[in-house]
């Protein structure tokens, strides 16, 4: 483990003076690179909101989290414009520490997590090692902001996530495509890895799952696979189903986990989705693809 990984949670305080609040989201910089990456609450996630402050305008929080959102993220392409590197190997570049901090300054983390006169504050704060990033901040987001009990998660997938990350990126489309952690309603909801969102949008336009059907029996395939073929049927009953939907599927290359694989592709297929093989980069850029308009609109 060659990452050192300092966080925070960020909360949402209404009325400083009680000192209630709940968490809506996790900040993590690597200490050496500086890298730094954030997960937030969708501005639609509300419940837990109106249930600890039922008197509260819901367009104080929604506001500010949009805001907290667009601050962070511009900050993450500064930050990490050197940063990449590092990500996965814990090495700093020669020139970044020069970049941003002046000499005698104090450090990127701690500039962020001082203490603001906002109702949105950086609360519980840590340090952990780890050897990736990316899943770090979702296990501690997992913990703080989702209250779970850290579980195995299908670490194919996330490969396969990262993969498709480093596609978009080198084809200039990765700014589109985020994590959309909260699709769907209070009562039913799933995360999706990579979605593009139009600005005050609720519902994803376009979605982009990683599917890994080269699990290790057919048995398994099938309830994996069936798992997503409910999930989307679920979205479209509540009216929450991202208008394109594409599935990157991972197969395997026994006889029988193939078969199963595509029984399970032809029926997202009928449900509406879009099916290609991991690999097949042409199709999933096709996909992925945003209007010049659009781009314009979401970006202005």
């Amino acid at each position: 483990m060659n990452l050192v990984v300092n966080f925070a949670a960020i909360g949402f305080r209404p009325y400083p003076e009680l000192g209630e609040f709940v968490n809506i989201g996790l900040i993590a910089v690597e200490a050496k690179s500086r890298y730094l990456c954030y997960k937030l609450v969708s501005p639609q996630r509300t419940k837990r909101i109106s249930a600890c402050f039922p008197e509260i305008d819901l367009s104080i929080f929604k506001n500010g989290i949009r805001r907290i959102d667009s601050e962070l993220s511009a900050l993450s392409i500064e930050t990490n414009l050197w940063a990449d590197d590092a990500k996965q190997a814990g090495k700093n570049h020669p020139s970044q520490s020069d970049l941003f901090v002046e000499d005698g300054d104090i450090d990127l983390f701690r500039s962020l997590v001082s203490v603001q006169s906002s109702p949105f504050f950086y609360g519980a704060r840590g340090t952990r090692l780890t050897e990736d990033l990316d899943e770090c901040l979702e296990q501690l987001y997992r913990r703080y902001v989702e209250h779970w009990n850290l579980t195995p998660v299908d670490y194919e997938e996330k490969k396969l996530t990262r993969d498709i990350r480093k596609l978009l990126h080198a084809n200039r489309l990765d700014k589109m495509y985020r994590e959309a952690p909260w699709v769907g309603t209070d009562a039913y909801h799933v995360g999706i890895p990579l979605a593009f969102t139009p600005r005050d949008v609720d519902v994803p336009e376009k979605a982009i799952k990683p599917l890994n059907l080269a699990q290790a029996t057919p048995t398994k395939i099938y309830t994996h696979g069936d798992e997503w073929m409910a999930k989307v049927r679920r979205l479209k009953r509540v009216k929450c189903l991202p208008d394109e939907f594409l599935f990157v599927v991972k197969k395997g290359k026994d006889e029988e986990q193939q078969k199963a694989a595509e029984e399970i592709c032809e029926g997202l297929e009928q449900l509406g989705a879009t099916v290609v093989e991991y690999g097949d980069e042409k199709g999933i850029l096709e996909f992925a693809k945003i209007e010049e308009q659009r781009e314009l609109k979401l970006t202005s």
